[in-house]
């Protein structure tokens, strides 16, 4: 089942990052801590790789496929 987690506070940026692949082979939560880094504005989600999620859209989150603890795919926004 996944996770969401708001991390971050007041003064969102949006830098226009919308991909991470360089997070790709690190542990869930130091992807998140770079993810915030970059878009304040955004929600992370962390699920497992194979996890059913809605295939909705929404442009202030990011979900971190996980698989033993290490993403295992670039996380986007969407």
């Amino acid at each position: 089942m996944g996770r969401a987690m708001a991390v971050g506070g007041a003064g969102a940026v949006d830098d226009g990052k919308s991909s991470w692949p360089e997070v790709v082979g690190w542990d869930g939560f130091t992807a998140m801590i770079k993810i915030k880094a970059d878009r304040q504005d955004v929600t992370i989600e962390f699920h497992t790789v194979g996890d059913n999620v809605a295939p909705d859209e929404d442009d202030h989150r990011v979900r971190i496929f996980l698989e033993h603890h290490v993403v295992a795919q670039t996380p986007v926004v969407g």
